[in-house]
């Protein structure tokens, strides 16, 4: 095997995962998650489930942090799975403790890179910590220094070694705890108080609803696949760009939610043309192939009066379809109708909606979408106000994108 077909299947693997992920599939096997106490002589135990952190979520970062500012170091970690971020507050009886904050100067002002020594005033051991920028997977902790101080007592000097190399001897601790601050210079060390407490309120995790409906605004012009069908007289056809803007429904003749959005299509019919909008409407009736049973779709069109084009869809098609969603988003729900999306008049999507469909809003996005250029698409698709940090792509870009991913 080549360098270039290895790379190839590498790539591969990594987006057959990623898909699988994105479907809600655990990245970590649904291993929960594991804490180890560093014990005596080099040993680690396991203690996940006493300390009440043995999560079923995919962990990923972590970032440790005395948050609560007792003296004791607590967690703030992210999950890709829910809840996404956790804090985890340690309430352990435990023993004094010194906190140090580092100011650079002639130095970087948050001192990145120092090294801080708690002096003992007898025997005892160096306490020696270090600044860091980045810590741990794609996180960053507090840059308050901890110490613990166990048993011991007397740290009553720190000595700093700042970034460049210069040493600085601070005095002025309190080696049975507290918080202070080493400015650059000085040779001071300042005691902090305390921030205003901040109190998170506790609730119990609850799953999130689910809606019925969903309208879903593309920021670009999607090329859409080819699909086929059989028309309403049992006709192969296929579904290709012809000059004009359509709504491509898919229903079946068993679900009352597409019977409600046919009666909606049936009674603004007048509107809907008047917008130069047409409506195709496949039925998955026919999916099973030659032997499913697709009177129902027949029967629905004739109770209706539905009287736009309709037919029949291929499981190959509506597998398309399903694809098509999987690249535009990161997790794609199960296959459902009704579902609609609006093409402009060279097959490319603009809406996407799922559940029952609303004849005002699909004329209201029709008059708003089909004239408008890169940029306004990229601010109309966002379900909130605000401000977007990149530019949009463009549609070139975006038809190679598509393409690419084919």
């Amino acid at each position: 095997m080549s360098p270039s077909e290895k790379i190839n299947d590498y790539a591969r693997g990594w987006t057959d995962l990623m898909k699988l992920v994105r479907n809600g599939h655990s990245w970590s096997g649904s291993e929960r998650n594991r804490f180890f106490l560093n014990g005596r002589k080099g040993r680690f135990h396991e203690m996940s489930h006493l300390a009440g952190l043995d999560h079923i979520e995919d962990g990923r970062g972590l970032a440790i942090v005395d948050w609560d500012q007792d003296g004791r170091l607590d967690l703030w970690y992210r999950n890709r799975s829910g809840p996404r971020l956790r804090l985890m507050l340690n309430q352990r009886k435990s023993p004094p403790s010194v906190s140090i904050k580092l100011e650079g100067t002639s130095s970087n002002r948050d001192a990145i890179g120092a090294v801080v020594e708690l002096l003992p005033s007898q025997g005892d051991k160096h306490l020696v910590r270090s600044v860091k920028a980045g810590d741990l997977f794609l996180s960053q902790s507090s840059k308050w220094l901890h110490f613990g101080m166990g048993n011991r007592q007397g740290y009553r000097q720190a000595k700093v070694t700042w970034p460049g190399g210069g040493k600085e001897l601070f005095e002025g601790l309190n080696g049975d705890g507290g918080r202070f601050l080493l400015k650059q210079g000085t040779g001071k060390a300042t005691a902090m108080k305390k921030r205003k407490t901040v109190t998170l309120k506790q609730h119990p995790l609850e799953a999130a609803g689910t809606k019925s409906q969903a309208r879903i605004i593309l920021p670009a012009r999607v090329p859409f696949p080819l699909l086929t069908f059989r028309d309403q007289a049992a006709k192969q056809q296929l579904l290709a760009a012809n000059g004009k803007a359509r709504l491509l429904v898919l229903w079946s003749g068993t679900c009352s939610s597409c019977k409600d959005s046919l009666e909606e299509f049936t009674s603004n019919a007048d509107k809907i043309r008047a917008a130069n909008l047409e409506i195709l409407a496949l039925a998955i009736n026919g999916i099973g192939g030659p032997a499913a049973d697709i009177s129902p779709a027949y029967n629905l069109i004739d109770r209706t009066k539905f009287p736009f084009p309709w037919g029949l869809i291929d499981a190959e098609s509506a597998n398309r379809i399903h694809k098509f969603q999987e690249k535009l988003f990161d997790h794609t729900p199960p296959s459902s109708v009704p579902l609609a999306i609006l093409l402009d008049p060279n097959n490319r999507a603009l809406t996407i909606y799922r559940g029952e469909i609303s004849t005002a809003t699909i004329l209201q996005d029709w008059q708003a979408l089909q004239n408008a250029n890169a940029t306004q698409l990229h601010h109309f698709a966002p379900p909130m106000s605000g401000t977007w940090f990149t530019n949009p792509l463009s549609q070139g870009e975006v038809e190679r994108l598509f393409k690419a991913s084919k």
